[in-house]
This record gives C-alpha cells, sequence and structure tokens, in this order.
C-alpha cells in the first residue's frame, strides 16, 4: 500500500551546459566531414556533372544557385550559434534560480529548526521554574499544614481537618506541576539521552494503558545529535503513542528506532547521508487516509520532521492498523558543512 506522504525535497537541477571539449570535438567532426565531402566531390567532379545536368536550364538561371545555397547555410550556421548561446545563458539562468531556490529552502529549514529550539528553550526554562519554585512552595506548605495537623490532633478538631485538607491540596498540585513539568520537558533527556527518554516515556503508557502492548527497539549511536533532532524524535514517539492511546488502546505497538552505521573511515559525503528511522506500528483499527482528519497531530508531526529536512510518512487502512515513518538526517540542527555556490557568481557566469 503506497505511503500518504509529503516530502520536503529541492529542485531538480538544471541539465549542465556542454562542456568546452564536447564543442571543440563536434566542430571537429563538422570540418572533418566537410573535408571528407570536397574529397569525394573533387574525386567525381561533381561541379562538372552538376552543370551539365543544369546547362539545359540556364534560362532559370540555376547555376546562381549553389552560391544562395551557401549564403543560406551561413546564415542558419549563425541563427543556431545565436540559439545556442541563447540557450546557453537560459540554462546558467535557471541554475542561478534553483541555487537561489536551495538556499530559501535551507534558510527556512534552519529557520524552523531555530523555532522549535527556542520553543524547547523556553519549555526548558519553564519547568526548571515549575520544579525549582513552585515545587519548593508547595513542600514548605505541606510540612507546615503537617506541623498544623500535629498541634491541633488534641485541641481543635476543626483545624485539623483543615490542616488535612491543605495537605491533600498541596500533594494534588504538586502532581499536577509534576505532570506539567513532564509534557514540557521530558524526563531524562538531557541527563540520560534520547534513549533513556524514549524507555521512561513508553514505561509511563504501559502503565496507562495496562491492555496495550508496547516494544522498544533502539538500534544505533545516539549520543552526539543536536538538541532540536533529539526533541523532534521524542515528540514523535510520544504524539504517536498519544494517537495509540486515543485510537488503539488495545493494541500491539511496536517503536523502532534506528540509525544507520557512521563509517569513521567514509568520506565526508557520505557521512552527511547518515539518517536516523523512527517507525511505529500498531495494529489497531486504523484510519482511512482518503478521508480529511479533524486532528492536527499528525500535521505537527510531519511540520517537525520537515522542519529540520526530513521526510515523513503514513500508511493506515480501516481494520488494518496504523503505521507512520520518519526519516531525518543526522545532521539535522548542526552547523550546514557545505556551502550553496554563491548565485552572484553565478550570474556574472551567464553574462
Amino acid at each position: 500500500m503506497p505511503p500518504d506522504s509529503t516530502n520536503s525535497s529541492a529542485p531538480a537541477p538544471a541539465s549542465h551546459a556542454s562542456s568546452p571539449t564536447s564543442v571543440w570535438r563536434d566542430l571537429a567532426c563538422v570540418l572533418a566531414v566537410t573535408v571528407i565531402a570536397a574529397v569525394v566531390c573533387m574525386r567525381l567532379d561533381v561541379g562538372e556533372l552538376t552543370y551539365a545536368l543544369t546547362r539545359r536550364f540556364e534560362r532559370f538561371q540555376m547555376d546562381e544557385y549553389p552560391p544562395t545555397l551557401v549564403v543560406l547555410a551561413l546564415g542558419l550556421a549563425w541563427f543556431a550559434w545565436r540559439r545556442y548561446r541563447e540557450s546557453q545563458r537560459e540554462l546558467l539562468h535557471r541554475r542561478v534560480l534553483e541555487e537561489q531556490a536551495e538556499k530559501l529552502l535551507a534558510d527556512n529549514r534552519r529557520l524552523a529548526s531555530e523555532s522549535i529550539g527556542a520553543q524547547e528553550n523556553e519549555r526548558r526554562h519553564l519547568a526548571r521554574e515549575l520544579h525549582d519554585e513552585l515545587g519548593q512552595y508547595l513542600n514548605a506548605i505541606a510540612l507546615d499544614a503537617g506541623r498544623i495537623r500535629d498541634l491541633s490532633v488534641q485541641g481543635e478538631p476543626e483545624v485539623h481537618r483543615l490542616s488535612l485538607a491543605v495537605m491533600q491540596s498541596a500533594s494534588t498540585v504538586y502532581r499536577q506541576i509534576g505532570g506539567m513539568i513532564r509534557r514540557l520537558r521530558p524526563i531524562g533527556l538531557d541527563e540520560f539521552g534520547l534513549p533513556s527518554a524514549l524507555e521512561h516515556c513508553v514505561e509511563s503508557w504501559r502503565e496507562r494503558l495496562p491492555q496495550a502492548s508496547f516494544t522498544l527497539t533502539v538500534d544505533g549511536d545516539f549520543s552526539d545529535l543536536a538538541d532540536v533532532l533529539n526533541i523532534t524524535l521524542y515528540r514523535l514517539v510520544q504524539e504517536g503513542l498519544t494517537n495509540v492511546s486515543k485510537f488503539a488502546r488495545m493494541s500491539r505497538v511496536e517503536i523502532y528506532l534506528v540509525r544507520t552505521a557512521d563509517d569513521p573511515h567514509a568520506e565526508r559525503e557520505r557521512k552527511q547521508r547518515d539518517e536516523i528511522v523512527v517507525t511505529m506500528t500498531d495494529d489497531g483499527p486504523g484510519i482511512d487516509l482518503t478521508k480529511p482528519r479533524a486532528g492536527l497531530g499528525l500535521i505537527g508531526m510531519r511540520e517537525r520532521v520537515e522542519a529540520i529536512g526530513g521526510e515523513f510518512h503514513i500508511a493506515s487502512q480501516p481494520g488494518s492498523g496504523f503505521l507512520f515513518c520518519a526519516r531525518v538526517p543526522v545532521q539535522a540542527g548542526l552547523p550546514e558543512l557545505n556551502e550553496l555556490s554563491d548565485p552572484a557568481e553565478l550570474a556574472k557566469s551567464a553574462k
């Protein structure tokens, strides 16, 4: 079944102009054919044969046609040369535009990646503030309420009851803040890395959905990834598990996180093609991809992946489960290794 996919891809490169070597080779072929034709004409006395054949039509001035044909041939050669030059300029201009489009696309991806990074930094800061500030005060409130409870056991029953209510409220708020912190910033992602954070996330969903079966498989080294890539991969799995809780609460869920082998002796171009593949499947009821969907979860997942230059695919049919697969480059979020060609230089060469 072909997946429903939207890929971020660069424009197709323009055809390259003919190299100087091929131009001179073609010109040499033309000259060689001309010389061979001249030798054949001299051997066969083509001029005399032509004169003999056209002598009867002198009144039509047919003997004057060869110079006219020579002029026509030169004119056609000039016309062809003009069209050739124009096509070369058009190809170079198209290449300039494609390079500019490549640069704009790269800038757009960089800005989207920076936007995600800024959002996650703000979330990290907010989570830290919630934990350090509100958590501290809530603990203090709970301790004070416990002290009031102990002092009012024998004296004031109403005060004792209210102190217990304050302790219960403080404990409830503390649990709610803990949930907010976990949603704002994945637990263990900064300290223990992506695989541990994903294991913690899957484990929490095992507790929430005891009727579902979860399997997480991680293959490869994920220790040197950019923060924006780490958080993107985590959010993909997190959103996928949220969809499972909504539509496939009793299904078997399999999650695969694989990084392609990184050969330290490979060339730089080969390293740039290394990628990370995230796949999540379930055997739930599935969905009909031909019908419009009201939710924004899949759209957000696709936008996250495409913002860092990746590809996002989904596949599903009613009654046949659901699958999504994301492929992202390992270099996502890191400084670009290769600079695009300068469009100004290409424009100069097109003149």
